[in-house]
């Protein structure tokens, strides 16, 4: 219809009128069926007076349509006679190899018409004879050479009028195209999401073929002969099929850069059915990194040659956008992957806790690469096994069976001999003849990286997928990065722990020196420490402040090492004076510890382990939540320890004994909190640290052999009541009970 438009815009029956005017001949633009296009215009009164009747316009129509169709079947011009006699020229307009419309001129005869055909013609037309007759003898008289001249002057003017429209539609056309593909430009490249991108594109194109169904399939970065597909979007308007090419099409499609033509339901009869398709290349760089695939044209008409030029200009557009948004979603991988390293980093650096440093670098990389499972196996350097040192994905069953392997002829022991991490995409299609030392069904594809430190190999980190899948170097350097994190973990763990070691010896050995002035009290801070750390735990304390009270409870009374033997074994009631040196063991403990760069929280503990939790305490008299929360633990284990040994002046208390006193007095001498975390130590535990804690005489009978001669001396001497009495004193731990209603109240505190 597009043409008809063009020809009444140039004016075609003006144009026509002008040219039936120069050239003395009756014309008309007719379809390519016949039908009028335009009004006859200069039509003389013979054959005005037969149009005038039905009959007559009938049968001059059945010519016209004789002569239209003859010349578009020869695609030249023709000259014929109509049912009345006359001679007329029928010249195609053909605009781009096709017929678009018809000029019919004449209206002439080659001769006088003769009174028996004119007598003829009014019989059959029902038109009056004798007016008839004289209409025909104004019909112009012609000779052929003249008509052919005609002929070829109206030929000139419809090639002319054909080049105008064919030359003002490409002119469109290109506008169009140029217009649509920016468009199309713009539409593709607002976004930088590859799904987003092919469906936006996806989408245009259908809407500018008028297609119904079609697929944007993305080519991934394969070996030469493999090919790693990623559907990127697909329309369907019942969503039922997807139209995608088989495997053979796209691979000549990326292998030639042509577009390919193809049926995409070969088995069905009638064209609509089998909904033709079209394969189009989508470049970026020189190269084929896509496919555009479009199907169902109404009528299941097939894609020309030139749609598909336009759509392979579209797909370079869309391939561009696409290869960026691809580039756009490695960049964001990568940053994703460098993010997951930072955090490992950090954790690894703000950590000594291995299992959480290990937990962190699996968690990392089973969502960086995707991976169902991941193990960590660390070389037992005794028996050369490697031992499953962590995993996820795995289930409890299948770690205990492969707790324990031996890296000997199978891929493990080759990571551990060359020190490279091993690839494999498929392990039941892989015919190297390597193999784990365990298998399971759903392991396809694997990478194993080796874990070190220092440049020796620790042990090994692998991942797996269930299915086959192509490693890429970028997934493979992040699990080589990450064995490297977790090598240094682990190397850090060690030396920590060899640190660790050194150092709790030197504090033992601090705390040994000490109660070596002091038979009876010996084993007593290992003892509280045991417990301090105990009581940490029921709190809910993390590993470092569990580490950080075991010391302080080591350490708590340093400070008494100055202190004289005669004050600090006297079997008496102390003087002011000695009380009061007494009393400053605590902040002598914590200058000692301060040059040493003891941990802060330790020193603080040491400093204010005789603060009372209703205030009143030394050295500072700080209350409730002021002090230090590792200092009041290590307050209640200290008074339970001191309540449980035995005195050269006092019994001991059962333990029963000793929780009652606790609960008696928290709240006024002890955190209640503390305190209800205390007595939920498992009693086997508290036993167990009461038995292999040390402390006591050597000889425990002949200890208790003396504390019952000396506490009956005491006891006679009046300086203290056998049994339970009203004031009970411990100058060494520094806990007292000042009667059986009220704790912390006067008397003699140390």
């Amino acid at each position: 219809m597009q043409y008809y438009e063009e020809l009444k815009h140039i004016g075609l029956q003006r144009l026509q009128e002008s040219m039936s005017q120069a050239l003395g001949l009756a014309a008309s633009v007719t379809y390519p069926d016949g039908q009028l296009l335009t009004k006859t215009s200069n039509l003389c009164s013979f054959c005005a007076l037969l149009n005038a009747n039905p009959e007559g316009r009938t049968k001059c129509g059945a010519s016209r349509v004789i002569f239209a169709r003859a010349a578009v079947d020869a695609g030249r011009a023709v000259l014929d006679t109509c049912h009345a006699g006359l001679v007329h020229v029928a010249v195609p307009l053909r605009v781009a190899g096709k017929t678009v419309a018809v000029l019919v001129g004449g209206s002439v005869a080659l001769k006088p018409l003769t009174e028996e055909e004119v007598a003829e013609l009014a019989r059959e037309t029902g038109i009056d004879r004798e007016e008839l007759w004289v209409a025909a003898q104004g019909v112009p008289l012609w000779s052929e050479e003249r008509l052919r001249k005609a002929a070829e002057m109206i030929r000139a003017v419809t090639e002319t009028l054909a080049q105008l429209i064919y030359t003002k539609q490409e002119q469109q056309k290109k506008a169009d195209e140029l217009s649509a593909l920016f468009e199309f430009s713009k539409t593709v490249s607002g976004s930088l999401q590859v799904a987003e991108a092919a469906r936006k594109g996806l989408q245009a194109v259908l809407e500018l073929t008028g297609a119904t169904s079609g697929s944007v399939v993305m080519l991934g970065e394969a070996e030469p002969g493999a090919a790693a597909l990623e559907v990127a979007a697909t329309m369907e308007p019942d969503n039922k099929l997807r139209v995608i090419p088989a495997g053979e099409i796209i691979a000549a499609v990326g292998r030639e850069a042509i577009a390919a033509h193809f049926d995409s339901r070969p088995r069905e009869s009638t064209p609509e059915e089998k909904l033709p398709a079209v394969a189009i290349p989508l470049k970026a760089g020189g190269k084929v990194m896509g496919v555009l695939t479009l199907a169902g044209k109404p009528g299941g008409q097939r894609f020309t040659e030139e749609e598909a030029v336009f759509l392979t200009t579209l797909g370079t557009i869309l391939g561009l956008a696409l290869e960026n948004a691809r580039l756009f979603r490695k960049v964001q991988e990568r940053a994703a992957m460098l993010e997951r390293l930072i955090e490992v980093g950090q954790v690894l650096s703000s950590h000594l806790d291995v299992d959480l440093v290990l937990e962190s670098a699996l968690a990392s990389v089973r969502d960086v690469l995707g991976a169902r499972w991941c193990a960590l196996r660390v070389l037992d350097e005794n028996t050369g096994e490697l031992v499953l040192r962590a995993s996820l994905g795995m289930n409890q069953k299948l770690q205990a069976r492969v707790a324990r392997v031996r890296p000997e002829d199978n891929l493990l022991g080759e990571v551990l001999q060359k020190g490279e991490a091993v690839v494999v995409e498929d392990l039941a299609a892989d015919g190297s003849g390597r193999y784990l030392p365990y298998y399971a069904l759903e392991m396809r594809a694997l990478i194993v990286v080796p874990v070190k430190a220092g440049g020796k190999i620790l042990g090994t980190l692998k991942v797996y997928s269930p299915v086959p899948r192509r490693w890429s170097e970028e997934e493979v350097e992040y699990l080589g990065t990450v064995a490297a994190q977790v090598g240094l973990a682990l190397e850090n763990a060690r030396l920590y722990s060899s640190l660790r070691e050194y150092y709790l010896s030197t504090v033992q050995a601090l705390a040994a020196a000490l109660e070596a002035k002091d038979v009876y009290t010996r084993g007593h801070s290992i003892r509280v420490a045991k417990w301090a750390r105990s009581c940490a735990r029921m709190l809910g304390l993390g590993a470092e402040e569990e580490e950080h009270v075991y010391m302080a409870g080591l350490l708590h009374d340093l400070g008494k090492i100055g202190i004289q033997e005669d004050i600090l074994l006297k079997p008496g009631p102390l003087t002011p004076e000695e009380r009061k040196e007494m009393q400053g063991h605590p902040e002598v403990g914590a200058r000692i510890l301060e040059p040493a760069r003891f941990p802060a929280a330790v020193i603080a503990a040491v400093r204010h382990h005789h603060e009372d939790y209703g205030g009143g305490g030394y050295p500072a008299g700080l209350s409730r939540e002021e002090i230090p929360l590792l200092a009041r633990i290590i307050r209640v284990a200290d008074a339970y320890d001191a309540m449980t040994s035995a005195r050269p002046y006092r019994e001991a208390f059962t333990p029963q004994e000793a929780y009652e006193e606790l609960k008696r007095c928290a709240g006024r001498q002890f955190d209640p909190r503390v305190v209800e975390a205390f007595l939920r130590i498992p009693q086997e535990e508290m036993e167990n640290i009461a038995i292999t804690g040390g402390g006591g005489h050597p000889d425990s009978f002949a200890w208790r052999n003396t504390f019952f001669t000396e506490a009956a001396a005491l006891t006679r001497a009046g300086s203290y009541m056998a049994g339970r009495a009203t004031t009970v004193l411990d100058k060494q731990a520094g806990w007292h009970i000042l009667d059986n209603a009220t704790c912390n109240r006067g008397g003699n505190k140390q």
